[in-house]
């Protein structure tokens, strides 16, 4: 019973995100500093790369690569508000607000903690 109601919800939560939705983005982030602790940190400039599939949510920045599950919050219009969880499955989480645009296929990420705002393009597959 119980995974029949689990399996009933990931159902209806697949439907709500487009499937056009689903697959590559990738964005250049500013450099940019942060302080942490008293100690000012300067962060280069960086490809990010984000792969978006039924399964969950892949984020790739430099040599970081975490990942993690999301939900759908709302639509407005061509606009669809994904909250993720992102973890290495060791020391670093991290929770992200994507912004996807189904008419001009980007995938827009507000900056947190110092980093600038980023909008990643969809690649073609």
């Amino acid at each position: 019973m119980i995974f029949v109601l689990f399996f009933t919800v990931f159902a209806s939560f697949a439907d709500d995100l487009p499937k056009d939705c689903y697959g590559y983005y990738a964005g250049e982030m500013m450099a940019y500093s942060v302080i942490k602790d008293d100690v000012e940190l300067s962060i280069e400039k960086h490809d990010v790369h984000v792969q978006i599939t039924t399964n969950g949510i892949v984020y790739k920045s430099g040599a970081i690569q975490i990942k993690g599950a999301y939900t759908f919050l709302k639509q407005s219009g061509t606009q669809y508000l994904i909250k993720a969880k992102l973890t290495n499955g060791k020391n670093f989480s991290f929770d992200a607000d994507f912004l996807w645009n189904k008419k001009t296929k980007t995938l827009f990420l507000a900056g947190k903690n110092g980093e600038p705002d980023l909008t990643l393009f969809k690649l073609e597959s």
